[in-house]
């Protein structure tokens, strides 16, 4: 169970990641569109997505498996849009990296740490991700059209 809750993580997370570089391409019709200031409320949202929502539900996917060398991970703070107070938040592409170079100890974790919890958050993080890729696609059809 343990390499398929850590899967589900990285694969959540590298299609986050792929989903915002596809956004950052400077060459893609919306980054070319003279009327940016016509999808602001969209790439406002994107933004939220990928900067405050995704990164805070890492940090509870990884306090809910209590990993270890969690201070090696580059932590920053984000206004949580909700609450208006500023929170930790771990970025996708530091997250990705530890994925990778710590992989044996998320196994570990995730092995010894399955709470009900994890799941929950391993599915709002999939939600976040969706939520990214859909709104692109939004955005995409709004500047061809």
């Amino acid at each position: 169970m343990s390499k398929q809750l850590y899967d589900q993580i990285s694969g959540t997370l590298r299609r986050a990641e792929l989903a915002n570089q596809h956004y950052q391409t400077e060459s893609l019709k919306w980054n070319l569109d003279p009327n940016k200031s016509a999808h602001q409320e969209m790439r406002a949202a994107l933004k939220e997505i990928y900067e405050v929502w995704i990164p805070l539900r890492i940090v509870s996917i990884m306090k809910a498996i209590a990993l270890p060398r969690l201070n090696q991970l580059i932590l920053h703070e984000v206004l949580h849009p909700e609450l208006h107070t500023f929170q930790p938040a771990y970025g996708v592409t530091p997250t990705l990296y530890h994925l990778e170079e710590y992989k044996p100890i998320w196994l570990q974790q995730l092995g010894a740490q399955e709470k009900p919890e994890l799941i929950h958050y391993i599915n709002d993080l999939r939600r976040y991700v969706l939520q990214f890729e859909n709104l692109l696609g939004d955005l995409e059809e709004s500047v061809t059209s």
